[in-house]
């Protein structure tokens, strides 16, 4: 497990941002001057009678470490690593909740994203992509050399990506290589090479390379359907993966390593890597099995609420359901038809790339009633929803609305801060993130 120490998480911060909360976050309180992101939590700030600007996204702190730390007990309990995928939320906030809860390291998508965690003080970072833009190639390198703490992981799937790197690195000195991973693909899939054999073949190419070293496998399942309880595409998958970890150890490819990485698993699938990448190896070394989600931090009210292991796809024996922790409100500015409210909020406001966002509680004056799916919303404008309401619902202009989200991936970067709420809706502080 690679993580920073508390103070310095505190020096990290400092160095990222002058932590003061301005006119430039929206929602927030109208302030007389700068306010430290340390002090929000004592301003004694209510999101309901405090004079937010609405729409607010609102993070709930108890389902936040709710959702961390029952993730956390899955690897513990199954000998297995997370590096949560922090394009979720590019917060340093929620990512040092999740260093603190166990987190071997931090994924990124990005090469741009791997120095935004290096500055939040990050030391063991895996971008799950091909790497092939010189820029980002010599960055990495570069800060390999100047961190011997640092380690830095990256894929490849052919023969030409690695070229890439190399051609990349050619006016460079000798130093530590770059670690990368093989990755396998599937067809009509994303990146990753298509088959066993050409994985092989690049494996063996990054043996050849003095500028990368091969550090393990990894694949991504989390684009394949499954229905019901059939998991076979899934698992298939899986098992191409597993195949060729086992050719290549055969091959002496891992013979420079005490530790072979394999890593798959987003926020869909982490039952089934487990099931079939977690364990029982005989390979001659360790294998580190190393899962991916980005989006259980905060859950979801559609997407993995309804289809994720720990929602209703069932929940897993032995572990509780993750909890939504997003809730965007804003007011009902309009209901220029009997069975049509339009709510304050749009597309500059929330994901819309899944599912629209659900109507989750309703807020007339002071008392605040959940929802049960009686609310829709259809379509949204930049900063317009439009929401189907039956005729005889009583939730007026003036109203409130609080609406859950589907994959939280899009959302956090419409928000460069969040107030961090408890069940009453009390500020107990704030989340920044860094798109």
């Amino acid at each position: 497990m690679h993580q920073t120490s508390p103070d310095q998480w505190i020096t990290a911060l400092s160095d990222v941002a002058n932590g003061d909360m301005t006119w430039q976050y929206k929602g927030w309180p109208a302030l007389s001057g700068p306010l430290s992101i340390d002090e929000v939590g004592d301003q004694g700030w209510n999101i309901f009678t405090d004079d937010f600007l609405f729409p607010v996204m609102t993070l709930n702190r108890g389902a936040l470490h709710h959702n961390v730390e029952t993730v956390s007990r899955f690897c513990i309990d199954h000998n297995i690593s997370i590096a949560p995928h922090g394009k979720t939320t590019m917060s340093p906030e929620l990512i040092r909740l999740q260093l603190d809860a166990g987190a071997w390291g931090i994924t990124a998508a990005t090469v741009n994203q791997a120095r935004i965690f290096r500055a939040f003080g990050i030391d063991c970072i895996l971008v799950a992509n091909q790497v092939v833009d010189p820029g980002a190639v010599r960055w990495a390198w570069r800060e390999l050399q100047a961190f011997p703490e640092l380690r830095f992981f990256c894929l490849v799937d052919s023969i030409e990506g690695v070229g890439a790197i190399e051609r990349a690195l050619a006016d460079e000195p000798a130093g530590r290589p770059i670690e990368v991973l093989v990755e396998l693909g599937m067809e009509s899939g994303r990146s990753g090479n298509r088959t066993t054999e050409g994985a092989i073949e690049v494996a063996l190419d990054v043996g050849e390379s003095d500028r990368l070293s091969l550090a393990g496998v990894e694949g991504f399942e989390g684009i394949l359907h499954y229905e019901g309880d059939d998991f076979s595409a899934v698992d298939a998958f899986l098992h191409r993966l597993r195949e060729l970890t086992e050719r290549l150890a055969d091959k002496g490819v891992f013979d420079h390593l005490s530790e072979v990485i394999v890593t798959a698993g987003g926020s869909m699938f982490p039952d089934r890597v487990v099931e079939i990448l977690g364990g029982d190896w005989d390979i001659g070394r360790a294998v580190r099995t190393v899962i991916r989600p980005g989006g259980y931090v905060t859950h979801d009210s559609i997407l993995y609420a309804e289809s994720g292991p720990f929602g209703n796809r069932p929940p897993m024996d032995g572990y509780d359901r993750l909890v939504p922790a997003l809730t965007l409100w804003s007011y009902v500015i309009s209901r220029p038809e009997p069975d049509l409210v339009i709510a304050g909020f749009g597309r500059r406001d929330v994901s819309f790339d899944v599912d629209l966002p659900l109507p989750s509680h309703v807020r007339r004056g002071t008392e605040l009633a959940t929802l049960d799916r009686e609310l829709q919303v259809f379509d949204l404008n930049d900063q317009h929803a439009y929401v189907r309401i039956p005729a005889e619902f009583k939730l007026g202009v003036g109203d409130m609305l609080g609406c859950g989200i589907s994959h939280p991936c899009s959302t956090f970067d419409r928000w460069r801060a969040m107030p961090l709420v408890d069940d009453d809706y009390n500020v107990l502080g704030a989340v920044r993130t860094f798109f």
